[in-house]
């Protein structure tokens, strides 16, 4: 498991984002991230606006994030797969969306 800080580009919904990621030694990446172990409702309900909304303003908050990932595993969709925690909390954002109704547990 390797652990990054980064900065949120944007929510594209409530299971994927755009993360401006400090790989460390002046190097940075902006890439597309899965979060891990949920699944949230499609963007086309209003379940999925509702949880991007969430989202969004959980993470808008803070200027830096912390993320953890797994060395090079990426889901069908090519992004790689995310956990990503705020300052204020022990609990993962993917723990707190599941807590909060706005996502389910995923592990395909």
């Amino acid at each position: 498991m390797y652990e990054y800080s980064a900065k949120v580009v944007r929510v594209v919904d409530a299971d994927t984002v755009w993360l401006d990621v400090d790989l460390g030694f002046d190097v940075r990446r902006k890439d597309s991230f899965r979060l891990y172990g949920i699944n949230a409702p499609e963007m086309n309900t209003d379940a999925g606006l509702a949880a991007k909304r969430y989202l969004e303003a959980l993470l808008i908050e803070f200027p830096m994030i912390f993320m953890t990932t797994v060395k090079d595993r990426r889901e069908k969709y090519g992004r790689y797969l995310a956990t990503l925690f705020v300052p204020t909390s022990e609990k993962s954002v993917n723990e707190m969306l599941i807590e909060n109704g706005h996502a389910v547990a995923y592990y395909p």
